[in-house]
């Protein structure tokens, strides 16, 4: 348990990830839950449940590597299908918050999730983004949204972002209207992500790897479009599927499982992070990938920008955010360089963080923001 506390926390972590499952919100709810859990907190996650998926919860656990903790209460829906798994959600979650002590608090990940919650548990509300700038950007209703992330927020006792970025957007957004306890916690990996890199051939391409989601946003396609002018490298894309063609030295190879990420990310040449320079690459993002490459030791290759600059200082072979010449100049000196000294911080890193938010939310009345 975390150092000076006395009584675990009950934490309701609030987020409805679909399980088993790769997408990089999953692995990290899954496994901030299990990190704070092994602490000695009890931690209750509820969870959607992915058509086909085990019903042993066990399974789903060691289908992300993890053993079972006995203070982590992770709950399936009891059908994949939405409308009752809605309606199990909305009862489970007010019998949670209607059971709630001095010592229980809701850790939302999302505020959309926060209305049914009441005002008996705290709160502490983890941000990845600021609502209304997103929904400006995808023209919805920026004063419509401006109105419930105001209400939402007031319903807070504390304030966790993913990113620096993010931490003062909503300052600057809503300044003394936040709680005044606010904290930057990064994202993490897992402690034994550190794999041997096997030898490569000398006369192979080196091949280079992006790790994770192909939506356009995160610079991708861009990515793609490049290689086809670098044909000196091959590109493989791991953890996500390819809806178009690629060029001859791209390949796609689908959603990998948590624990197999690393020798993957491992044999790569180099590994790259194409952020674009949007609102999310500038401001909102603490890349999961970027946490699994920095473990690894390989060579990283990364967009510009001030989120990466954030977590992995000079680490990284920067480019400009689209540039291609930037970006093929940064893959050569990267494979030139080989391996490094692996950077790990663990998930028992984050959860000790979080812990100490929790800590100072339960000691306050239950008034105080």
């Amino acid at each position: 348990m975390g150092r000076g506390y006395r009584t675990p926390v009950r934490v309701l972590h609030l987020y409805r990830p679909a399980l088993p499952g790769t997408r990089a919100q999953t692995v990290q709810v899954l496994h901030t839950c299990h990190a704070l859990a092994s602490r000695g907190h009890e931690v209750w996650l509820l969870a959607n449940r992915a058509r086909g998926a085990p019903a042993d919860v066990d399974t789903i656990l060691a289908d992300h590597g993890l053993a079972p903790v006995p203070t982590l209460h992770l709950q399936l829906a009891p059908s994949a299908w939405s409308p009752a798994a809605s309606a199990w959600f909305r009862w489970t979650l007010a019998t949670w918050c209607d059971a709630a002590t001095r010592d229980s608090v809701v850790y939302a990940r999302e505020l959309k999730y926060l209305g049914p919650v009441g005002e008996r548990p705290r709160v502490v509300y983890e941000a990845h983004c600021l609502e209304k700038q997103r929904a400006a950007e995808e023209e919805d209703e920026p004063g419509v949204t401006e109105a419930w992330e105001r209400a939402m927020l007031a319903r807070c006792n504390a304030l966790v972002t993913n990113s620096g970025g993010t931490l003062a957007a909503l300052e600057a957004a809503y300044g003394a209207a936040l709680p005044a306890l606010r904290r930057v916690v990064h994202n993490a990996t897992a402690a034994d992500r550190v794999a041997p890199a096997p030898p490569r051939e000398p006369s192979a391409r080196p091949c280079v790897v992006y790790a994770g989601s192909a939506r356009a946003y995160k610079g991708v396609a861009a990515l793609v479009e490049a290689f086809a002018d670098l044909p000196q490298f091959d590109l493989e894309l791991v953890g996500d599927t390819w809806p178009g063609p690629l060029p001859p030295n791209v390949r796609a190879g689908g959603p990998l499982p948590y624990p197999a990420l690393p020798a993957r990310l491992a044999a790569a040449a180099a590994l790259v992070l194409p952020l674009e320079d949007n609102s999310f690459g500038r401001q909102f993002t603490s890349p999961l990938k970027l946490w699994d490459y920095l473990a690894t030791g390989r060579p990283i290759v990364a967009a510009d920008l001030p989120t990466v600059r954030e977590i992995a200082g000079d680490r990284p072979f920067y480019y400009p955010p689209g540039d291609r010449p930037g970006l093929a100049a940064a893959l050569g000196r990267a494979v030139a360089a080989g391996h490094g000294e692996p950077r790990v911080r663990t998930w028992a890193d984050r959860a000790a963080e979080i812990e100490a938010v929790l800590a100072e939310v339960v000691a306050r009345p239950r008034s105080a923001r």
